[in-house]
């Protein structure tokens, strides 16, 4: 992925009056001097600012040259700080590197500069028609402790809408995550795992539900192969090889089907699943036989059969049946993460993930500094 950063430029002295003063707005303003400003700048070490009295309010202040605030750094040095952070060097490495470019920036500089970035960047919401969305969770740890952040993420696109930290993992608190993403960008359709809370918003929230397709395969042949080594050793203890190598070819039909995902298999997963009625429901403290395992996994996959073939059943949008486009929003943030050793606040950590997702965007141009000055 190519990324095409905007740095700010940095004027030597002001180029215009200011329009009005800072303090009442008065437009009548009278020079009152030049100063000297010492700057931390790869550049330049030295700027002109301008005085000015506001013969409203009688008071003065300074108007600064382009890419200079009242600040030690200059904006480009804020902003390289802060992208530098964000591609992934450490807030030490960072201050060496300016350092020795000739902009002497202290490590916890950097980290105030893209905290301050982060947060601008989190004011910021996309706008637009989403009809697909996608959403997944992941992990952080903030302070040693598991911190779940959730990603909402525009289906089709691969856009990252927004992430919330989650409290809470049921159906009730996943509604009201989405809810206001559903709301603003007109959805119709939630993308998402096979986590049940998923099927509970979506039906609460009335979408239309795609279960990714691939986390059921991985699911099915992770179950199909432990059902099948229970079932050897169960057959090990008794005498119905027979009905082991039918749990077995059926096992290999099931995920044949979960494969080809055609329209008829919800009718033979629902046959099979009659086939296996025979197994009886484990007692209290007791291990579920390998049949009663097979009869509740085709009972599971014809339950679900519908959400697993919407993508085919409504080609208009384009889907692929996958949640790859909120995995892909994740690793975004995962790859810089995986770089620290956690993160010590929970605003420290929206901030960073705000960051990175903006940086591997996809934009043609980034240009942190207009972000920052919305």
């Amino acid at each position: 992925m190519k990324i095409s950063l905007i740095v700010p430029s940095v004027n030597q002295a002001p180029t215009h009056r200011p329009r009005a003063c800072v303090y009442c707005e008065e437009p009548i303003l009278h020079r009152h001097g030049t100063v000297s400003k010492p700057l931390e700048d790869h550049k330049m070490s030295r700027v002109e600012a301008h005085r000015y009295k506001c013969l409203g309010c009688k008071r003065t202040f300074r108007h600064y040259p382009r890419g200079v605030t009242n600040k030690t750094q200059s904006l480009r040095t804020v902003v390289l700080a802060a992208l530098m952070h964000g591609l992934g060097l450490s807030c030490s490495a960072t201050s060496h590197l300016l350092g020795a470019l000739g902009a002497q920036v202290a490590k916890m500089t950097v980290w105030r500069d893209a905290q301050e970035a982060g947060e601008a960047l989190r004011k910021s919401r996309p706008a637009g028609r989403v009809r697909v969305l996608g959403a997944d969770e992941t992990v952080y740890k903030v302070k040693g402790r598991e911190v779940v952040v959730g990603f909402v993420v525009d289906g089709a696109g691969g856009r990252t809408l927004g992430f919330e930290v989650l409290f809470e993992g049921d159906g009730h608190s996943f509604r009201e995550w989405l809810e206001p993403y559903v709301k603003g960008f007109g959805v119709e359709v939630l993308v998402s795992d096979d986590n049940d809370s998923y099927s509970v918003a979506a039906a609460e929230l009335g979408l239309d539900h795609q279960v990714c397709v691939a986390h059921v395969r991985k699911y099915v042949a992770k179950r199909s192969k432990a059902i099948l080594e229970q079932a050897e050793k169960e057959d090990r203890k008794t005498d119905h090889h027979e009905r082991t190598a039918d749990l077995e070819e059926d096992l290999l039909r099931v995920r044949q089907l979960v494969e080809d995902l055609g329209e008829p298999g919800e009718a033979e997963l629902g046959r099979m699943h009659r086939r296996y009625l025979w197994a009886r429901p484990p007692k209290a403290k007791e291990r579920a036989s390998a049949g009663y395992r097979m009869r509740m996994l085709t009972l599971e996959l014809s339950s679900k059969w519908g959400k697993l073939l919407l993508h085919r059943r409504r080609p208009e949008l384009e889907m692929d049946g996958t949640n790859n486009a909120s995995e892909r929003a994740i690793g975004k943030s995962k790859v810089r993460y995986k770089t620290m050793r956690g993160y010590k606040s929970t605003p420290g950590m929206s901030n960073g993930i705000a960051l990175t997702q903006w940086l591997y965007s996809g934009e043609d141009e980034h240009d942190l500094a207009r972000e920052m000055a919305a």
